[in-house]
Parts: structure tokens; sequence; C-alpha cells
């Protein structure tokens, strides 16, 4: 606590600093102008710098066995009832948009960010990214949960990415502190989740938001970040006392790099209300009806390779477990496990054709299981 505190204050003197400076005119204080990037412009009549980009992406996805989710990998939909049967499905919606915006200030440089893509119902636009980010020590908006490592997601064709594997984006308020070029601690107060299971009628809140922090450290052979949460899910009983859910995890993670261009991924999760940052359920009730944390571990590991150039592979394994409450019905997930191989190759810079196989499997409390396994050919145009 007492390292949140020192954090804390320190964030809230940098805030301080970089007000008191607002309204001094001088503009001496003020960096010199930026020299633009190819893909970068300014609009017109302003320094405001510019860019936009994305890309355009085409899936072709055969299923060899069933899966309640066609448009992505998600293992949780994998039927446990011995359903057969083969699919074949083509989509768009993963092609993707953002757009950047920066200016300078006495405070940093201050970016604005919005991304992206056609996942929403009806193949409608769907917001991912929308926050700004001053001088690179605070951010306001919706990205990556700060408990995750964005830098270590997986390139799979596949949007879903990894079954036990801390992946979420929030609305929060962070602020990162550097010690050096190479090492920063970060911390955040984050939207919370609801998603708990309830045994008697009553109202569920969350009256504090997530507080989450990691510290990273990082060089040349790459990095190493630990991460942790804790929140508070409240149940307000009509009949019965009230109740206080405690939810934790931690984060161990990383990428090393080697050969030239290689790189191994890695990330370690654990904790009481785990899925809270995998948008499962993470309470339950147990034998006397009283809301319990349920607790989750998983794991991750990848290798991305080049052979060349133009031609890369990726090759991940990822495995998750929870000890289910005796409250839940036996059809919820308690195990899952996904595995992906790909092989791309890059005809121009800018453009890749890949192919790649996944399987999954998915266990019960009741302890059915089922698998499935896809094959999925994708074509990608990058914009900028």
């Amino acid at each position: 606590m007492g390292t949140l505190t020192r954090l804390g204050t320190v964030a809230l003197l940098s805030l301080v600093v970089c007000m008191s400076t607002h309204g001094q005119s001088t503009t001496d204080s003020l960096p010199p102008p930026v020299v633009l990037k190819p893909g970068w412009w300014l609009l017109p009549k302003t320094d405001i710098r510019m860019t936009m980009g994305g890309y355009i992406k085409f899936d072709l996805i055969y299923d060899l066995k069933p899966i309640g989710s066609p448009n992505f990998f998600d293992v949780s939909k994998i039927p446990t009832n011995d359903a057969e049967g083969t699919s074949t499905h083509m989509q768009a919606q993963e092609t993707r948009l953002w757009l950047d915006l920066r200016r300078d200030s006495k405070c940093g440089e201050v970016r604005g960010y919005v991304e992206g893509d056609f996942y929403g119902s009806g193949n409608s636009f769907r917001l991912r990214h929308a926050y700004v980010d001053i001088g690179g020590r605070w951010l306001a908006g919706q990205t990556w949960s700060t408990f995750m490592d964005e830098n270590i997601i997986p390139p799979t064709l596949d949007y879903e990415k990894p079954a036990a594997y801390a992946f979420a984006r929030h609305a929060q308020l962070r602020y990162t502190h550097p010690f050096g070029k190479k090492f920063y601690v970060a911390v955040a107060v984050e939207e919370p989740s609801l998603n708990v299971q309830l045994s008697d009628p009553g109202q569920l809140s969350s009256p504090f938001p997530d507080v989450t922090m990691r510290a990273r450290a990082s060089s040349t052979w790459g990095h190493i970040q630990l991460s942790g949460f804790k929140g508070l899910a409240r149940f307000d009983a009509s009949l019965g006392s009230d109740q206080d859910v405690d939810t934790y995890g931690v984060n161990l993670s990383g990428q090393l790099n080697f050969a030239k261009k290689d790189k191994l991924i890695f990330q370690g999760i654990y904790g009481p209300g785990l899925a809270r940052y995998r948008f499962g359920k993470y309470a339950a009730p147990d034998a006397d009806g009283n809301l319990q944390a349920i607790v989750g571990a998983g794991a991750t590991l990848g290798v991305l390779h080049h052979w060349n150039d133009a031609w890369s592979s990726l090759v991940v394994a990822n495995y998750g477990q929870e000890e289910p409450q005796d409250g839940q019905p036996g059809t919820d997930a308690m195990a899952a496990g996904y595995g992906t191989v790909n092989l791309l190759w890059r005809f121009t810079p800018y453009a890749f054709v890949g192919v790649e196989f996944l399987h999954g499997m998915r266990q019960d409390v009741d302890e059915d299981d089922g698998t499935a396994d896809r094959i999925m050919l994708s074509i990608q145009m990058n914009i900028n």
C-alpha cells in the first residue's frame, strides 16, 4: 500500500505541475516543430498532426466439428454433447480502421486515438479503443487493461486469441511513471465487470472501480511484466444478508527475442475472479448459497518464427482451469485448451495470405467434454 500511495502522490504532483503552466503565453517552453513522418499530415490552419490506418481482412473458415462461434474460435462455445458436422463460413468483420491525432502542449505530446472494427451487430462499426494520452504519463479512455500485456498478443489469423488468457479492453484512468528508459510502473482504475451468478433475488453492484497495476522491464532482449488487479462486487440481497465478493489476480508475462526476428511469448495468470479479465463468470454461490469468487489459472506459450523476409509461422499453446463453486450449473465450463499453428506469406510489404489450423477443447463442471477443429484462410491488406 505504501508503494501505491507514493506512486499516487507522484502522479498527483505531475498533474498539478502540468496544470500550473496552463495559461502561460510564452512559446519558448514548447518543443520545436516536428518533422512529419511519411503517412502523417497537418490539418489545415492547425498544429494537429494526423494519420489513419488499419487493414482490410477476409477470412474463409472451415469447421471440422461444430462450434457455436462461427466468426471467431471461442472455445467456451464448443458443444459437449458429442455433436457432429462440418460448416463453412466467410467474413470480413475483422476489417479495422483507426485514427491517430497528435499535438504539442506544455504537458508533453497530447495524443487522441480511436479504433474500431465491424464485429458489431449486423456488421456495424464497433468501438475497440478511444483514449487521450498526455505526455506518455496520463491516459483516459478505453483501451487494453493495465492488467494484461498487449505486446504479447499472438498474431493469429483467428480474432479470439487463446482461451485462458488475460484479454480485455476497459474504460480506465491510468498513470505511468518511467524509471529511466528500460523500466516503468503504471497504475489505473478501470471499469469493473458484473458477470456473476446469483442464487437469490437482489441487486448486484460494483461500488468501486477495479485497481490494476503493472511493472515492466524491457531491453533489446525483449521485456518481462508483472501485473495485478483488485476488484469488488457487492450483492444487496432481497432476502438474507448482503455479501461482498473480493477478486484479485496476478499475471507474469513477457517476450524474449532470439535469432534475427524470432520471438518467444509466455504468460501465467492466477487468482480468485480471474475470469473478470476474460469476460467470463467470475463468482458463483457455494454449497451454503454464499457468493464466492471462482479461482482460475492459465498458462500460454508461443513461438513466432520467420523463415525468411516473406514467410513466417506462429505456434501457440494455452490451457486454463477453474475451481468451480458448488452452486454452479454442471454445464459451466471448468477447463479449456487452445492450440494453433499458422503459415503466412507476405507477398508484398503491406499484404499477406495465410493459413491456420486451430484446435480447442472444453470440459464442463459435470465432466462432459468436447473438442473442435478449424482451418482458416485469410487475406489481409494493411492501410498505411
